[in-house]
């Protein structure tokens, strides 16, 4: 019996040896450039269709993707635009982004709202800390600002435990820590 114990102890061993060979993988490239489509719809009232190439490409940062993938000066020229503020909005299936450029191509301001979207981090855990066992059902986003710069941001989160529900404005706050404001309405 001793020896059958010592046998099975010594494979068990070399089992373990075998398993802890490194195993060297070769470099490989992996190249991550999306591009968006963009279908213009109707240059007269600035109506612009965005197609993404992967989930919330778009609603992540509008007005980046914005800047990135729009071509104000071409649009203006395609569009005949001599004087005056120009209002381009950008839609996705899950909301919009309006912009408004003055006659050089300069962006002036922003306007934003998309619904059902996933909260940043920072901003769920804070929620979800505060409301524990509760599920959020819908949220909506919205967003204001100058230039490309945010100043009015919010989250409408409606959430649901059983029959009761909640409805919470939230403000994040401009630090890279919790959340300025939750206030219920």
């Amino acid at each position: 019996m001793k020896k059958f114990i010592i046998i099975i102890f010594v494979f068990v061993l070399s089992i373990g040896a075998q398993a802890q060979d490194v195993i060297q993988l070769d470099k490989t490239r992996i190249n991550f450039s999306p591009t968006a489509n963009l279908i213009f719809e109707d240059y007269p009232n600035g109506l612009v269709k965005v197609k993404e190439k992967f989930a919330a490409q778009f609603q992540s940062d509008a007005v980046a993707f914005t800047k990135a993938n729009f071509d104000i000066h071409r649009y203006l020229d395609e569009a005949d635009i001599k004087s005056g503020d120009v209002i381009v909005t950008l839609r996705s299936k899950k909301g919009y982004l309006e912009a408004t450029y003055d006659e050089k191509g300069n962006l002036l301001k922003t306007s934003q709202m998309f619904k059902d979207i996933a909260l940043p981090a920072l901003v769920r855990n804070e929620v979800f800390g505060e409301y524990m066992g509760w599920t959020m059902t819908r949220n909506k986003y919205q967003a204001r600002g100058i230039s490309d710069q945010l100043d009015n941001e919010k989250y409408i989160v409606v959430l649901r435990k059983g029959n009761d529900r909640q409805r919470l404005k939230i403000t994040p706050s401009k630090n890279d820590y919790g959340v300025a404001s939750i206030e219920k309405f």
